[in-house]
């Protein structure tokens, strides 16, 4: 499929072809004026912030050529945002030089909630107008230079109140733009409350073996244990089928949910659900492609899932879980080990270079990831009396939980405590399933 690329044109309303020329001697505001550009970030370099669909249709080509990660893919992009009718705006800026864009920035405004939690407890949701830069949406040529002059731009953003802050969903830790994300904007704008996340990747083998070589003889041993103890219990009754077809959408989704609905994660309020919102999602995934959806079945039951998104060389990782009366056996564990080694066995476009396991650590990513690094998730404020009162707000709880949480860590109880919040979480959101599936079947009788 041909692509187009980038060239130094734009083009007018009228639909004619301009020449977009740079010189120095354009004041900014001329600039401005005649290309629809938002902000100049220094001599020669514009940001132009674009903020209707037909805009982001202009830019599919050089988007899809930089894009990554199915997060920040133009398709899924514009599926959220209409997904939000009003609420959700289009906000993506792109830097140009010469003509030519070099860099971009994906964000979109919203309306959204700051919540105020101590660990897994939430206190308080703050109503907020948020400029939101999604995960992967920084995309291009992110050279020091670029990378200030969408900053520049995403703080003009709030200094012309358009939102109360800007969110970024976690920016490399090292990256030039997390740099500038924490050290240009103004202190009482700023995010004082630094939360590293690891991200943890595994560079797939060409065989089995050398992903179990890879691994200590003590886990080597106890995955084959545990794999054996989960079959004699199965009786061989045990089955692991992979969705990637539109036509088996409500299949999968429905062999899901009954598993999710039993996890700590739905006690959350977080990870899958079956809803609108997931099925369109999966919709799209499944029509472009790169669905992979695994559920392992034990005597035709559904009792664990790993869905993920095949996107270019990597299989992104998008929720995982298992029902929890089979919590012994490692069924999770279990169907990530077969899942790779199907991987590997076929071959082909169905073995991906990567696997990327997404945010947030756990013993199977340390056990398996080959690849680690640090992100973080960046607030910036707006430089009003409402921005830094919400700042300051969250800031102080912010920093009681980071307090506590180090006071855990040094007397050894923070894993207890999450698995003790957990228990309790899973069991308090059992009783009110229980009480809501006895209405339902009151209703429906």
């Amino acid at each position: 499929m041909d692509i187009a690329l980038p060239v130094p044109l734009l083009m007018k309303e009228s639909g004619s072809i301009e020449r977009l020329m740079i010189t120095p001697s354009l004041g900014a505001d001329n600039v401005r004026e005649a290309h629809g550009m938002d902000h100049v970030a220094c001599s020669g370099l514009f940001v132009k912030v674009l903020k209707t669909f037909a805009e982001l249709e202009e830019m599919r080509g050089v988007w899809s050529v930089w894009n990554k990660h199915p997060n920040s893919d133009i398709d899924f992009y514009s599926m959220v945002l209409r997904s939000g009718g009003e609420v959700r705006t289009p906000h993506v800026m792109v830097c140009y030089k010469g003509g030519y864009p070099e860099a971009m920035l994906i964000g979109r405004i919203e309306k959204s909630c700051i919540e105020l939690r101590l660990g897994y407890k939430s206190l308080w949701d703050v109503p907020v107008r948020q400029l939101t830069l999604i995960y992967g949406g920084a995309l291009g040529n992110l050279s020091a230079v670029h990378c200030r002059a969408l900053m520049d731009e995403v703080m003009n953003t709030l200094e012309r109140g358009q939102a109360d802050l800007a969110f970024f969903n976690h920016l490399d830790a090292d990256s030039e733009f997390c740099v500038a994300a924490t050290k240009l904007p103004r202190p009482l704008s700023r995010d004082h409350v630094p939360a590293r996340v690891v991200h943890r990747s595994m560079t797939l083998p060409a065989s089995v073996e050398d992903v179990y070589r890879r691994l200590s003889p003590k886990v080597r041993k106890n995955i084959k244990w545990q794999a054996r103890k989960l079959v004699n219990y199965a009786e061989g009754s045990i089955e692991i089928r992979t969705f990637s077809k539109l036509a088996e959408l409500n299949c999968m989704m429905a062999a899901v949910e009954r598993v999710a609905k039993k996890t700590y994660q739905r006690a959350l309020g977080v990870g899958f659900i079956d809803d609108q919102a997931m099925r369109q999602r999966f919709r799209l995934e499944a029509e472009s492609g790169r669905l992979r959806a695994h559920v392992l079945y034990i005597r035709g039951e559904p009792a664990a899932f790993w869905i993920g998104s095949l996107y270019r060389d990597t299989l992104h990782s998008d929720f995982m879980g298992y029902d929890p009366v089979y919590s012994k056996y490692s069924p999770g564990m279990y169907l990530i080990m077969k899942v790779i080694e199907g991987l590997i066995a076929r071959g082909g476009k169905e073995h991906p270079a990567f696997i990327d396991f997404g945010l947030g650590d756990a013993q199977y990513k340390e056990l398996l990831g080959d690849r680690c690094w640090r992100e973080r998730p960046v607030y910036i404020f707006a430089p009003t009396m409402r921005g830094m009162a919400v700042n300051i707000c969250r800031t102080l709880v912010a920093l009681t939980d980071q307090t506590l949480k180090q006071l855990l860590i040094k007397t050894n109880l923070l894993q207890r405590a999450k698995t003790l919040w957990r228990i309790q979480a899973r069991e308090h959101h059992s009783v009110a399933g229980k009480d809501t599936a006895s209405a339902n079947e009151e209703t429906v009788a």
